[in-house]
């Protein structure tokens, strides 16, 4: 018959015990795949948020080009409501944007359009 080693057994318990700790860990979080995942996401959040800025600095220089515009050809009041939707363009979270707030500014900037043609056809 076989002898057994004591100190191979406590060796062997000692190992079976680690191998219950570690099965307790979570892996999704030690997944070498979710690492990816969230660099995927975090990758596609700074994709969208640079495509905001872009559209907002796009419609903060259309606004701009009106505005020289309208100082040089236009009422008080046309340049007050185009100064008013530069500071909406400016305070507003394109990337996080709610209806209302969309809504709006679709309006003024159709208004801004209108505007636009208007000052272009009187030059």
């Amino acid at each position: 018959m076989t002898q057994y080693n004591p100190k191979n057994i406590e060796e062997t318990l000692k190992r079976m015990e680690k191998a219950d700790e570690l099965k307790s860990i979570h892996r999704s979080g030690t997944n070498i795949m979710s690492f990816f995942d969230d660099n995927d996401k975090e990758h596609e959040l700074q994709k969208q948020q640079s495509l905001a800025e872009v559209k907002r600095d796009e419609y903060l220089k259309s606004v701009k080009l009106l505005k020289t515009l309208i100082q040089e050809n236009g009422t008080k009041d046309d340049l007050t409501r185009i100064t008013a939707i530069g500071l909406l363009i400016e305070s507003t979270d394109f990337l996080n944007m709610p209806p209302d707030r969309k809504k709006m500014l679709k309006e003024n900037m159709i208004w801004c359009n209108s505007q636009y043609e208007k000052y272009t056809d009187e030059n």
